[in-house]
């Protein structure tokens, strides 16, 4: 019994446990918030922040690769939400080269790092300030799956293939005409 509740407890609480080691997550202040970075960077300068969401351009620079990403609230293990809600969107630059094409555009990540400051950029016509984040670890997402169904849709109505069902294979239903997709 004692095992049971051990292994039951064991998975509850690793469905909560981050994607980065305790060690890199112990100095994060997980209470400041994108908005707030936003408003004043310079008051946040080597604050170690917490922060996910959808990749929107990957730039590798000489000496660096720079990240623009869209927030997203993180969820449970620190991964980001699907949603279209956001707080703003961030900068992450790190000395590795990161493949564009790897870190591609609508990928998700979740980034531990220090607070560098901000920079002033155009978003279309208007001025945007983006937090300027020096990236200590980088986590990639997987990308998503999305299942489509079935190769061809199934017709809306059954259809009883009689002629094969007493000398043909051992089928007694056929969801599809011996002519199809010929029909038209």
């Amino acid at each position: 019994m004692r095992g049971m509740v051990a292994v039951v407890a064991g998975l509850l609480l690793g469905g909560c446990v981050s994607a980065f080691p305790e060690e890199a997550l112990r100095a994060v202040n997980r209470g400041l918030t994108l908005e707030e970075l936003r408003r004043d960077p310079a008051a946040y300068v080597n604050e170690r922040v917490l922060l996910g969401g959808e990749i929107l351009a990957t730039r590798p620079r000489v000496g660096e690769t720079e990240i623009e990403v869209l927030s997203r609230r993180l969820r449970g293990g620190d991964t980001p939400e699907r949603s279209d809600r956001s707080d703003g969107r961030f900068l992450v630059r790190t000395p590795e080269f990161l493949d564009p094409a790897i870190y591609a555009e609508g990928r998700r990540i979740t980034v531990v790092g220090r607070v560098t400051g901000g920079e002033q950029r155009a978003i279309g016509e208007l001025p945007y300030q983006y937090p300027v984040i020096a990236a200590d670890r980088i986590r990639l997402w997987p990308r998503d799956f999305v299942d489509a169904g079935p190769l061809y849709p199934p017709y809306p109505w059954p259809y009883y293939d009689w002629p094969y069902t007493r000398y043909g294979p051992p089928y007694r239903y056929r969801a599809v005409p011996p002519y199809w997709p010929y029909w038209w």
